[in-house]
């Protein structure tokens, strides 16, 4: 085989190799909120508000740092990780001695529907334990959402 006609192959091999269909990009984005100071629970529905955020969304996903609002565009997501409520690190003996079982959970929640679309599963603050969520969600429509927890029979909402 002539060099010419072998290197002429070699282009239309790598050429129609190109050709194939793409693959969407990969999306992701973290979230974290690190615990700067304390934070009370309020009754109701607390959104976590993350304070460090890395997106690689490709306009896909969007977050508004003053609501701790996600906004989705249309597509499958996955959503995995964990949130955790406890009573503190340097409570006074006092203070120790009033803490108490509240179970809770985190959730992922539709702004736009008003309805949770993932729930996580049960924590408790008195043991430190997280509440881990993972679940796969498919958005039809731009939608706003947010991560949020919410623990014991204390809190009402």
């Amino acid at each position: 085989m002539k060099p010419k006609l072998l290197l002429l192959m070699v282009a239309l091999a790598l050429a129609l190799s190109a050709c194939g269909g793409t693959s969407p990009p990969r999306l992701w984005g973290a979230f974290t909120e690190r615990g700067l100071s304390n934070v009370a629970m309020q009754p109701g529905i607390n959104v976590r508000v993350f304070n460090d955020v890395n997106l690689d969304a490709h306009g896909y996903i969007k977050y508004d740092k003053s609501t701790g609002y996600l906004t989705l565009q249309p597509g499958s997501y996955r959503i995995d990780g964990w949130s955790l409520t406890t009573f503190g690190l340097k409570l006074t003996t006092q203070q120790q001695m009033a803490t108490y079982s509240a179970p809770g959970y985190a959730f992922f929640w539709n702004v736009d529907e008003k309805k949770m679309e993932i729930l996580a599963s049960l924590q408790d603050p008195f043991y430190a334990q997280h509440s881990i969520i993972d679940g796969v969600l498919t958005v039809p429509k731009t939608t706003n959402y947010f991560f949020g927890h919410q623990n014991g029979d204390k809190v009402d909402g």
